[in-house]
């Protein structure tokens, strides 16, 4: 119905991060389907499902994407959505996804969708990751999720940087060196959307005097000069942080004006 898929898309609407783009009917139509980018083993998946949640008046107040691997017969909660993130909610959902799936491993935001990234916002979406631990799933190691707004950022004229068009992943791949052509860094950005784009992964050469985070400023510079106007940037994040060994790099972007808005983590429940 499609005052349903519109109910639907309030619901996604209501938990966007800040720098992800809105979700169109287009893309949810490929969530339900089952349809997810950049995982042929998940895009394989065996009877694609999607459930809600009701309110006695008759109103959507939640839903959730589910299926079932066709290799390996696990679970996947693909997505899920409800109410201001209410854990009763959410706690309804899950419980009725896993009595259907039965006694299989299931793994939760596991894999990108048309209108998300991997991962489970555990900040944004707190109802949610109490519902999941609170029967059974295990957060696992995720992404640290970055936002920059280069809208008020200054061009800084004394480098030299190239940037042409990338096929794989579709969108810019930039070139930063000196003036003498010595090589500095190299970063691959997605094509914006509506202002926005994803820094898919950057280079840069140490710096021995720590600044580092001058070159990556640079970059961003020029990203503003055409047009883009905010930034988002995923970081492996271990699930307890007992691994510092990507503190640096958090660091490096943190001083570049990255800031964590929120945690990625994908979940799993073993039968």
């Amino acid at each position: 119905m499609p005052r349903d898929r519109e109910r639907v898309l309030e619901l996604i609407a209501g938990d966007r991060l800040p720098g992800r783009p809105a979700v169109t009917d287009s893309m949810l139509g490929h969530v339900l389907a089952g349809r997810c980018p950049g995982d042929a083993a998940v895009s394989l998946l065996e009877e694609p499902r999607t459930d809600v949640a009701l309110h006695r008046s008759g109103e959507i107040v939640g839903a959730i994407g589910w299926a079932v691997r066709a290799q390996g017969g696990d679970g996947l909660l693909l997505w899920l959505h409800c109410a201001e993130d209410d854990q009763m909610i959410a706690g309804v959902l899950v419980r009725h996804m896993l009595e259907q799936a039965g006694r299989r491993t299931v793994h939760a935001f596991q894999a990108p969708t048309a209108i998300s990234f991997a991962g489970l916002p555990v900040r944004n979406r707190r109802g949610t990751a109490v519902t999941l631990e609170a029967v059974g799933f295990s957060r696992q190691d995720g992404w640290s999720y970055l936002h920059h707004r280069l809208d008020t950022l200054r061009r800084l004229p004394y480098e030299v940087i190239d940037i042409t068009e990338s096929a794989d992943p579709y969108g810019w791949y930039v070139r930063l060196r000196e003036k003498d052509g010595t090589f500095v860094g190299r970063a691959v950005v997605s094509q914006p959307v509506e202002g926005t784009a994803v820094l898919e992964w950057i280079t840069l050469t140490p710096q021995p005097d720590g600044t580092g985070h001058i070159l990556l400023q640079h970059c961003l510079a020029h990203l503003a000069d055409r047009g883009v106007r905010e930034l988002t940037l995923l970081l492996d994040t271990p699930a307890d942080h007992t691994d510092h060994s990507w503190g640096p790099v958090r660091d490096l972007h943190r001083q570049a004006g990255f800031h964590e808005i929120d945690q990625l983590h994908p979940y799993t429940r073993r039968p």
